[in-house]
């Protein structure tokens, strides 16, 4: 059994150009829109609602660059930094959350969209790897490095959630 990461690369390894890859990306970050968005719409707990839809929104702005690429074949102006209002911390008021209120499947959520992160994570930074556009190149480098800024910020949810868990 290949691990997430070697499935990458060999899915990468296949792809038949910058087309490909462009299509595929934006096919990704449509579904994972589509998951956070209707993860939010199922949270009770606000922190949860407000982390799936600030993901939402973030999966929505990579696709805005990943189709402006497609349809003009330019890369767009972006800012590598993180937005102001991004927190990497569920800053939790432990005193004021119900037992049950958090459940593990809260926990599952947040490691299906870690995964999915992972992997988008991976995918970009093997498409840096293997263009020789050396423009092409930072935006992928730029991507990988926001899909991974997603994947700290759902662990640290994660965390909440397990130190939470030990304590009751």
């Amino acid at each position: 059994m290949k691990s997430a990461y070697h499935e990458t690369i060999e899915e990468v390894k296949n792809l038949k150009g910058i087309e490909e890859a462009i299509a595929l990306a934006i096919e990704r970050e449509k579904e994972a829109k589509d998951f956070y968005l209707q993860q939010a719409g199922l949270m009770e707990n606000p922190k949860f609602k407000e982390l799936y839809e600030e993901l939402a929104a973030e999966e929505a702005k990579h696709l805005g660059y990943l189709e402006n690429y497609r349809d003009k074949k330019e890369l767009p102006e972006i800012s590598t930094e993180i937005s102001s209002g991004q927190s990497f911390s569920p800053e939790f008021d432990i005193s004021r959350t119900k037992v049950g209120e958090i459940t593990f499947g809260d926990a599952g959520i947040l490691l299906a969209a870690m995964r999915h992160e992972r992997k988008s994570e991976d995918f970009y930074s093997e498409m840096a790897k293997r263009v020789e556009d050396e423009a092409q190149k930072k935006f992928f480098e730029m991507l990988s490095r926001y899909e991974r800024g997603h994947y700290e910020m759902i662990d640290s949810y994660l965390e909440y959630i397990t130190q939470f868990r030990m304590q009751t």
